[in-house]
C-alpha cells in the first residue's frame, strides 16, 4: 500500500479509535460512508490510448477511495446517491506549483514565507513544511474552485536554491501533507545570473560547483566537515543537495531560453539529475530533446510576450508543441494566479485548448500530469478504481470560465464550498443600513 493511502486509512482508524465526537466526528462518518455519483459525464483524464470520457456513468466512493467507475456500475443499497444530472465529473484539480500555505498577504512580512530576505545564510535546507499555515484562507478559496491538491514550495532568495516543497490536500485538515520534501527549487537563466555576478556562466559554474560539493560530502562527510568552508553555501545546504546530486530528488528549475534549457539537458546527462523545468517559454524549440530526456515542464500556456531576450520565442503554441512531442506538461500561473487565484487553473487549460491542445489533454495538464510530476500518479489524477477519491462535479464544461463546482470530494469526503469570499458576499449582499453596523448584528 502506498504511503499516501496508508496515511488515509490510518487517519480514519485513529479518529474512529479515539471516539472523537467533536469536529473529527463528521470526518469519521464521511469516511465510513458509501457515496454513489450517478448519471455523470465522467472525464477520466486517463491515457490517450484508452476511453477518456464515460457518458451516463456512475462512480462509487468507499473508505476514501474510488471503488468502481463505469456506465454499468450500480449504486449499493446503503449508498448516499448524488445525481450529477448529466453534468461533468473530473478528478480534483492539482496545482503543480504554488505557494499556498506560505503566503497570505504578499506585502506583509508577517504573512509571507515564500522566500528569505537577501543575505539570509540558508537556502537549499529550507522546508516548506516548517512554515505551512493550514489556517490560510486561500485554502478554502482555492478548494471552492475545484482545486483539491497543490504543490507548494519556498522560492530562492539571493542564492540559486530555495528549498524543498510539498504536496498538500485542501481539505482543511491540520495534517494535509501528502508528500514532503519532494523536490529542490532553483533558478537559472536570467534569474540565476542575477545571483551569480550577473552572468549565466557564473550561474552554471556555481550550480556545477555545489553539485560537486554535495557529492564530495556524500562520499566523505567527516573529511568535508574538517576542511574550510568557502563554498558560499552552509553545511545544511550542502547536505540538502546530496539527494539532488545523486539523482534521488528532482531539481525544479526556473528557466526560459532554449540555449539555457539545452545546457540543463546536458547537465542532467552529465550528473544523472532528475529535472523539472518551470516557466520554459522557449521549451517548444527543444520539445523532442525534452521528451527523449524524460524532463517534464510546468508552464503558463498563456505566456506569449517576449518580456526579455530570454523569452523572445514565447508563444501560445508552447503547450501544444510540447504535448505533441510527448513531453509531460502541467500548467501554472506565474502571476496573480500563482497562489491567490489558483482556482483559475481551468481558465489556463481553456486557453491551451483554444490554442491547439486537445480538451482532454488540457484537463490532464491540471489533474493527471501534476500527479505524474510529483510521483503520485498511482494514487491521484484520474477517475479510476483504486485511486483516492479527489473528485469534482461541475455545473458545466470545467474549462469554461463560467463553470463552477457543485460538489467537491477530497480523500472521499465531501468538502465545503464555503470560504471567506462567499461568506463576505452573503453578509454584505443586503446593503440596507440599520441602526448599528453589520458587525453588531451578531451574524
Amino acid at each position: 500500500m502506498s504511503t499516501l493511502m496508508t496515511k488515509l486509512f490510518k487517519s480514519a482508524a485513529t479518529i474512529l479509535a479515539a471516539g472523537a465526537f467533536s469536529l473529527s466526528f463528521s470526518l469519521s462518518v464521511t469516511m465510513a460512508q458509501t457515496i454513489a455519483i450517478t448519471n455523470a459525464e465522467i472525464h477520466l483524464a486517463g491515457p490517450t490510448n484508452a476511453p477518456r470520457t464515460i457518458s451516463n456513468g456512475t462512480i462509487i466512493i468507499e473508505n476514501g477511495l474510488i471503488r468502481a467507475v463505469g456506465p454499468q456500475v450500480e449504486a449499493p443499497l446503503n449508498a448516499t446517491v448524488i445525481n450529477a444530472e448529466g453534468k461533468p465529473v473530473t478528478p480534483g484539480l492539482f496545482a503543480a506549483l504554488t505557494s499556498v500555505g506560505l503566503v497570505e498577504i504578499s506585502l506583509n512580512d508577517d504573512a509571507n514565507e515564500t522566500s528569505p530576505d537577501w543575505g539570509f545564510p540558508l537556502s537549499a535546507s529550507l522546508h516548506a513544511s516548517d512554515a505551512l499555515n493550514t489556517d490560510s484562507s486561500i485554502i478554502a478559496i482555492s478548494r471552492s474552485g475545484g482545486v483539491t491538491r497543490v504543490y507548494t514550495t519556498p522560492n530562492p532568495g539571493d542564492k540559486l536554491f530555495g528549498g524543498c516543497g510539498l504536496v498538500m490536500d485542501l481539505s482543511g485538515s491540520d495534517n494535509p501533507i501528502s508528500g514532503d520534501c519532494l523536490a529542490q527549487s532553483a533558478v537559472m537563466g536570467l534569474s540565476g545570473a542575477r545571483r551569480a555576478g550577473n552572468t549565466k556562466t557564473g550561474a552554471m559554474a556555481l550550480l556545477r560547483y555545489w553539485l560537486d560539493e554535495a557529492l564530495i560530502y556524500q562520499r566523505a562527510p567527516g573529511t568535508f566537515r574538517s576542511r574550510p568552508n568557502d563554498t558560499g553555501l552552509s553545511l545544511p545546504d550542502i547536505q540538502a543537495l546530496v539527494p539532488v546530486a545523486m539523482g534521488q530528488q528532482p531539481l525544479l528549475v526556473e528557466v526560459n531560453s532554449a540555449p539555457d534549457i539545452r545546457r540543463l539537458i546536458d547537465l542532467q546527462q552529465e550528473y544523472g539529475l532528475k529535472l523539472i523545468l518551470v516557466s520554459a517559454r522557449e521549451a517548444w524549440r527543444l520539445a523532442d530533446e525534452l521528451a527523449a530526456a524524460n524532463i517534464p515542464v510546468i508552464i503558463n500556456p498563456a505566456d506569449n510576450l517576449p518580456e526579455n531576450f530570454e523569452s523572445m520565442g514565447a508563444t501560445l503554441a508552447n503547450a501544444a508543441r510540447l504535448m505533441d512531442a510527448g513531453v509531460v506538461v502541467a500548467f501554472y500561473d506565474n502571476d496573480i494566479g500563482y497562489t491567490h487565484n489558483v482556482r483559475l487553473l481551468p481558465q489556463l487549460a481553456g486557453n491551451a485548448a483554444a490554442n491547439g491542445v486537445d480538451h482532454e489533454e488540457a484537463l490532464a495538464a491540471i489533474t493527471l500530469n501534476p500527479a505524474k510530476i510529483w510521483g503520485l500518479e498511482s494514487e491521484l489524477g484520474t477517475v479510476q478504481a483504486g485511486k483516492i477519491a479527489d473528485l469534482v462535479i461541475w455545473d458545466g464544461d470545467p474549462l469554461e470560465v463560467t463553470s463552477r463546482p457543485t460538489h467537491i470530494f477530497i480523500n472521499g469526503a465531501e468538502a465545503s464550498l464555503e470560504n471567506r469570499q462567499s461568506l463576505l458576499a452573503k453578509r454584505y449582499k443586503d446593503l440596507t443600513r440599520g441602526d448599528r453596523p453589520p458587525a453588531w448584528k451578531g451574524d
